[in-house]
């Protein structure tokens, strides 16, 4: 029951941190495609889609690259006492595979506005 309920604490944190490295990015590129595209909405809000979908695919291949050399080369991570601190059952992997995944549900809500200013 505890681990179930840490896994569940766990997960939430992720997806968390995961919404919050998306807003911060998404502002960002928004910014950027907005004073970079002749101040038009439309245009910071295509950027900003375009670069939350590639952070989350770069963002995906490096965690299928980890994984398909797991048993091959297994890497050291030294800092697993303080990471047990913030996540107590989720490792690293999982935890980086729900930011990607919070980064592409950005993406995807960002792609939903544009078709709603259309």
């Amino acid at each position: 029951m505890k681990k179930g309920k840490d896994l569940l604490l766990d997960g939430i944190k992720a997806l968390g941190v995961g919404i919050l490295t998306a807003a911060v990015l998404g502002i960002l590129l928004f910014l950027g495609g907005f004073l970079f595209g002749g101040f038009q909405v439309s245009q910071g809000l295509e950027i900003a889609k375009d670069g939350l979908l590639l952070v989350a695919a770069l963002g995906m291949f490096m965690i299928a690259g980890m994984l398909m050399v797991k048993g091959k080369n297994p890497e050291k991570f030294e800092e697993k006492d303080s990471w047990r601190k913030q996540f107590r059952v989720m490792g690293y992997k999982s935890v980086f595979g729900m930011i990607c995944v919070a980064v592409l549900a950005a993406a995807a809500a960002v792609d939903y506005l544009m078709i709603l200013m259309k």
